[in-house]
C-alpha cells in the first residue's frame, strides 16, 4: 500500500492538517510497541514526506509503506494576532514566521497601532510568558500576538 491510499483508506487528512506527514518506520523484524518518542529512541527511520507536494501528484512524494510503519500528520501551527490590526484572528503560519509576517497575514497594524509595542503570549513550560517582541522575531505555533496603541 502507498501513502496515498493509506490517507484514502483513512478518510484523507482534515482540514487543520499541516503540511508534512511523518513515517516513522520500526526496524526490520520489529513492529512498533507504541507511540514512538524519537528515532534515536527506537532505532526507527523517521521519514518526512510534503502532502503539497503528494496531493500535486509527486511519485517520489506517494512512498510504498512497510508492515509496522506508522504514519503522523501534524496540525497546522497557528497564532492570534489581536490588538490594533486590521484583521484580528487566527492565521496559519508556517516554520520561520516572523512578527512582520504575522502582521501582514492581520492586515497591518491600524492607524493607531504600533510596529514598536508588540507583545508576544507564549506558553512556556506550562506557564504563560509575556515578551516584548520586535518585527524580525520569530513566531512559534500557539503564540499570541497583541499589539498595542502607539504613543499620541
Amino acid at each position: 500500500m502507498t501513502l496515498m491510499e493509506a490517507l484514502a483508506q483513512a478518510g484523507s487528512t482534515t482540514s487543520d492538517a499541516g503540511d508534512e506527514a511523518v513515517i516513522v518506520r520500526s526496524s526490520p523484524g520489529r513492529a512498533a510497541a507504541g507511540p514512538v518518542l524519537s528515532d534515536t529512541e527506537t532505532n526507527s527511520e523517521v521519514v518526512r514526506v510534503q502532502l503539497g507536494e503528494l496531493e500535486a501528484g509527486s511519485l517520489s512524494q506517494n512512498l510504498r509503506l512497510r508492515d509496522g510503519d506508522t504514519i503522523f500528520v501534524r496540525r497546522t501551527a497557528s497564532i492570534f494576532v489581536f490588538g490594533q490590526v486590521k484583521s484580528p484572528g487566527a492565521y496559519r503560519i508556517q516554520r520561520g514566521y516572523t512578527v512582520l509576517q504575522a502582521l501582514a497575514l492581520a492586515g497591518g497594524v491600524t492607524d493607531r497601532g504600533s510596529t514598536g509595542r508588540i507583545k508576544i503570549v507564549r506558553l512556556v513550560d506550562g506557564s504563560k510568558k509575556e515578551i516584548n517582541a520586535k518585527l524580525g522575531d520569530a513566531v512559534e505555533p500557539g503564540d499570541t500576538l497583541i499589539i498595542l496603541e502607539r504613543f499620541f
